[in-house]
């Protein structure tokens, strides 16, 4: 079950990663000089997707600095490249800390972005997949789960653009498994308590705990700390609900302090301990975000005016209707020809990658596809057993009297 999640990276990243392909927008180079002086020549008219652009210019940058740099022996503090000088390792967004980072180290970078987005497309899904087993989901449930997490807009968006978002996003739903097993061994033990005689189940309180804690120092340092943020509110909320459930649950039978405490105490250790594991990047990633010159120059009424529009709710279902910065033409709804544009087909309020909010219908229609056709293919085996036994006796009947009837000399097909 965990292979297959495999099989939508690869069929979206087959190109880049078992291919000669790289994920890098080359062709945006001939925006700029000196690229651009030889455009012409090479018969370059426009980017393919020019919102790629930051992928080339900024994280292949970071990617091509680190490497060399470690290469060379030395330790990537400060980058000397980028206008007087800046800190480089302390502003976390390269992500060369996280485990999965070190991919561009053992492999062309080219080459590498196409294992990494693999890796964590197929690392998202996986875990979710864990996360709805945790619930008890059933395991095609599971596995629809994971196949519309991993292959969400959101995920799909942020691969092409920014792979530090979706190997920040990738560990949340382990995050919150942890939380549901540390609250299920609280349940268990105020049970334990309430009935002595019953048998008592081992507690792995602790191991949850720790788990959660490494998965969020890894989130951490996959560098980027909106989606640390983003998990860490999920992860309250979603903590809140559960302690305050199991407390109005068992509120006539103990203490609301006692309830309460144990597990929000357990909880906030997994929390406190993965900052601790993720602080190596957090820490020098604060003090830098400090001396930031944006720092203080945005009011509360700009950031209200970065929230979606109502119209943008369009594209929960329908990812592409305000265009896409990947389409330099459309199709003539009366003739059936491609018409091209000057430019792209986009004309939304956002970006497509900050867009990025489908909920994944179509996925979420071919995993119920797949899911269907397997079980109909259960069910059509067990009905085909079922029919053997019931209608076996009577054939075994009509062959027997056919053979009393016949002169020795059996048909084929009833011979033993």
């Amino acid at each position: 079950m965990v292979a297959g999640f495999l099989f939508l990276p690869l069929l979206l990243l087959g190109s880049v990663t078992l291919g000669n392909q790289t994920m890098l927008p080359v062709d945006n180079l001939f925006q700029w000089q000196p690229w651009q002086s030889a455009a012409a020549e090479l018969d370059v008219t426009q980017p393919q997707n020019g919102l790629l652009t930051d992928l080339l210019i900024e994280n292949f940058a970071w990617k091509r600095f680190a490497v060399d740099s470690i290469k060379a022996g030395d330790i990537p503090l400060w980058n000397p490249y980028l206008f007087a000088g800046m800190p480089f390792l302390a502003t976390g967004q390269h992500g060369m800390l996280y485990p999965f980072s070190w991919l561009f180290f053992l492999m062309p970078i080219p080459k590498a972005y196409g294992w990494y987005a693999l890796s964590q497309l197929w690392l998202a899904g996986t875990l979710m997949y864990v996360y709805g087993r945790i619930l008890h989901m059933k395991r095609a449930s599971a596995y629809i789960a994971g196949l519309i997490y991993q292959g969400s807009g959101f995920m799909l968006a942020s691969t092409a653009v920014f792979p530090m978002i979706i190997g920040a996003a990738a560990w949340l739903p382990l995050l919150l498994a942890c939380i549901e097993l540390i609250m299920r061994d609280w349940r268990l033990e105020i049970e334990s308590q309430a009935q002595p005689s019953t048998a008592r189940r081992p507690r792995l309180t602790v191991l949850w705990v720790a788990l959660g804690s490494v998965a969020l120092g890894l989130q951490i340092l996959a560098g980027h700390i909106e989606i640390t943020y983003y998990t860490l509110l999920i992860m309250g909320m979603y903590g809140g609900w559960r302690v305050a459930y199991c407390a109005w649950r068992n509120r006539a039978a103990y203490p609301l302090r006692v309830l309460l405490l144990r597990p929000m105490g357990w909880l906030l250790a997994m929390v406190l301990v993965g900052l601790l594991l993720g602080a190596v990047q957090f820490v020098p990633f604060y003090e830098v975000g400090q001396l930031n010159f944006r720092s203080g120059e945005t009011t509360l009424a700009q950031v209200r005016s970065y929230a979606f529009p109502a119209r943008r709710l369009l594209t929960f279902a329908l990812p592409n209707f305000f265009g896409s910065p990947a389409q330099q033409s459309y199709v003539d709804a009366f003739t059936g020809e491609a018409v091209a544009l000057p430019g792209t087909s986009e004309w939304g309020i956002k970006n497509y990658v900050e867009g990025g909010l489908t909920w994944g219908f179509c996925r979420f229609s071919l995993s119920c596809s797949v899911c269907l056709a397997t079980g109909l293919s259960v069910i059509g085996c067990r009905l085909a057993v079922i029919g053997y036994q019931v209608l076996r006796p009577p054939i075994c009947n009509l062959q027997s009297a056919l053979c009393n009837l016949s002169d020795g000399h059996r048909p084929a097909f009833l011979r033993r």
